[in-house]
């Protein structure tokens, strides 16, 4: 059989010859915003990057993206200097388009070597015990083809979602995606530093990864600063001897153990300030901290895109579209039933009237305008409500990442012969880790993107690339996984509005569905018949999963032996069927709807992929919270 080397290498140049393939295809706005960012950071000092405001896509991403840019723009002037100069507006050159889209698909490399990593990881067999005898050494080979780090490499490094946004639409989510993955990475392999140092580089490559730093702030300060060695738990004394408040059942004295813990806490500090002030530092010695956080936080450009995100705010917008329509037909008629309750002349009907003509002149929610929009009968939703929903969203998930943090602690004869309890760099529980923290991660950023304010509907997929880490090890996050991508992958299709690009992305987002059911299938299928998905998991990680694949009850009974998706889900992914043939075909064809109604389409696509993004953060939410409350009992 191949090596595991040998099958992701194939599947690494199958996506890149789609790739390349994809080179001539559509191109959205975002492809000028890049070329004008190679410009501004080329052409202007440093004092003029988040001041320039020739063109409309000005520079609005963190600091050291912009350092990316200017990078890419000293192989850039040797292609086309012309594609530099910040007056040419819409400059699209063969050149330029060849040199741009080269530049996403080389740095895809970031992204690749980094789910490689994870698959190998995913791979590597446990440590036998030392033997009584020596045994003659023998030739390393290579990691062995295991099904879980297959699996998993097909559903990151050939992420339909990744392809359209990336390589189609035009963006570089996938460098920042492989950054995020290496920080995983190091987290599970027991380098804590360098996984904060990494996330910490990538909030300042782009801040929607802010969403997942409250889960990193706790893991590294239970994992690195008040750390879990074998024997000692961190700071967890039993109560049954006043001795133990002193000192933990390996003699270490809860003072030394501060003191450790102060000088990590130091460290890590030390690293996340040198980041932050090497980013920021020239912009806040120019005076410009205003400016830059304007650019950042564009708060006036309101709750919603024009086409809204598949998020908690889509269902919210659709029932406040619908009551706006609804209300001054039904209320003239309820004031003719009622009209000593409702009053007449100017009583309550009259003043609701003025006030939905007013607010519905104010801004259409569907309308495709630019700027805020307001809603004409339900509250308003300002920043500080959005920030509030996701912190509380954020709190179980937190609550059981610290509370739980010894639950996988290893005995000192265990860590030594088991791989996954290996302890380095700040002796805490790998298997601890790797069971919990991609699933915190992904949990994180699907809050943000559910409750978030300004949402594009893009950042779905920072969600579910770590989910998928834990698809090959839960068959409930396989599940997981397989619906929130498809309604997330569904949810991109709009952003490709050309008739020419229509059976690309109907292939590329059905043959990454197909592929994904059947890699994932045959992976538990291979589990059920006694195969290993995942060889670094132990006896005691199995378990565990279990247990929490029966906690999270939703949809569970409903899944066959073998079969990740029950026939709950697949009634749900049909729908998308009924959705398309609906949106394409017959609003098309129906003159009275498509001249009348020309938001319904998107409002529905909306909607419906909402549902889907809605139940899987409704299950994680409560399976945080069963764990969290577990943990506080405890």
């Amino acid at each position: 059989m191949a090596s595991l080397a040998t099958i992701c290498m194939q599947l690494a140049v199958v996506a890149t010859a789609i790739k390349l393939l994809l080179v001539p295809a559509y191109r959205s706005t975002d492809f000028e915003v890049h070329r004008n960012w190679l410009a501004i950071t080329h052409s202007l000092p440093i004092s003029k990057w988040y001041v320039e405001a020739t063109s409309e896509w000005t520079l609005d991403y963190p600091p050291l993206f912009a350092w990316f840019e200017w990078l890419l723009s000293q192989l850039a002037k040797l292609v086309d200097p012309a594609m530099l100069v910040v007056q040419n507006l819409e400059y699209d050159s063969p050149g330029t388009v060849l040199f741009q889209r080269g530049t996403v698909i080389a740095t895809d490399v970031v992204l690749l070597t980094a789910v490689y990593a994870l698959a190998r990881l995913l791979s590597k067999p446990p440590a036998a015990p030392a033997a009584a005898s020596p045994s003659p050494p023998s030739t390393p080979s290579p990691p062995s083809c295991d099904p879980a780090g297959v699996v998993l490499f097909l559903l990151v490094g050939g992420n339909a979602g990744l392809l359209l946004l990336d390589h189609v639409h035009f963006q570089y989510n996938g460098v920042m995606m492989g950054i995020l993955l290496w920080s995983l990475y190091a987290a599970l392999t027991g380098r804590h530093l360098l996984s904060g140092l990494l996330f910490a580089l990538l909030l300042n490559m782009k801040h929607l990864f802010l969403y997942a730093a409250p889960a990193y702030f706790v893991y590294l300060l239970r994992h690195y600063c008040f750390t879990c060695t074998a024997g000692d738990c961190s700071f967890r004394g039993s109560s049954s001897d006043v001795s133990s408040r002193n000192t933990g059942s390996n003699g270490v004295s809860c003072r030394t153990r501060l003191r450790s813990a102060v000088q990590r806490l130091a460290v890590l500090g030390g690293v996340v300030i040198a980041v932050f002030a090497v980013s920021l530092g020239p912009f806040v010695a120019l005076g410009q901290t205003q400016q830059l956080l304007r650019r950042l936080f564009p708060f006036g450009r309101g709750l919603l895109h024009a086409y809204w995100a598949a998020n908690a705010w889509a269902p919210y917008a659709a029932a406040d579209k619908v009551l706006a329509v609804v209300l001054p037909r039904l209320l003239p008629r309820l004031q003719a039933l009622l009209p000593g309750l409702l009053g007449g002349g100017n009583g309550v009907v009259q003043r609701l009237l003025l006030m939905l003509q007013k607010e519905s002149g104010a801004a259409n929610m569907a309308g495709g305008r630019v700027g805020v929009s307001y809603f004409s009968v339900l509250p308003q939703i300002t920043p500080a409500a959005t920030a509030i929903a996701v912190l509380l969203a954020l709190l179980p998930c937190l609550v059981a990442l610290w509370r739980g943090a010894g639950d996988g602690c290893p005995s000192s004869s265990s860590s030594s012969t088991n791989p996954s309890c290996s302890s380095k760099k700040g002796g805490s529980s790998n298997s601890y880790i790797f069971h919990n923290l991609v699933r915190a991660v992904s949990y994180s950023y699907l809050c943000g993107f559910v409750f978030g304010y300004h949402v594009h509907e893009k950042a779905v997929l920072v969600a579910l690339l770590p989910l998928a880490i834990d698809a090959v090890r839960s068959r409930t996050a396989a599940r997981r996984f397989l619906i929130l991508s498809s309604a997330g992958h569904y949810g991109l299709l709009p952003l490709l509005y050309r008739p020419q690009e229509y059976g690309v992305k109907i292939l590329l987002v059905l043959s990454h569905f197909v592929l994904s059911v059947l890699a994932l299938n045959k992976l538990y299928d291979h589990e059920s018949a006694g195969g290993q998905t995942a060889s670094l998991q132990d006896r005691r990680q199995q378990q565990q999963g279990q247990q929490r694949e029966k906690s999270s009850r939703s949809g569970a009974p409903l899944t066959r032996q073998g079969s990740v998706l029950g026939w709950l889900s697949w009634c749900y992914l049909a729908g998308f069927v009924l959705l398309e043939l609906y949106c394409y075909v017959v609003h098309n064809l129906i003159p009275l709807l498509h001249e009348r109604l020309p938001f319904v389409p998107l409002m529905l696509t909306s909607v419906y992929c909402s549902l889907g993004v809605l139940a899987v953060w409704g299950e994680m939410a409560a399976e945080w919270a069963v764990q969290a409350i577990g943990k506080v009992r405890g």
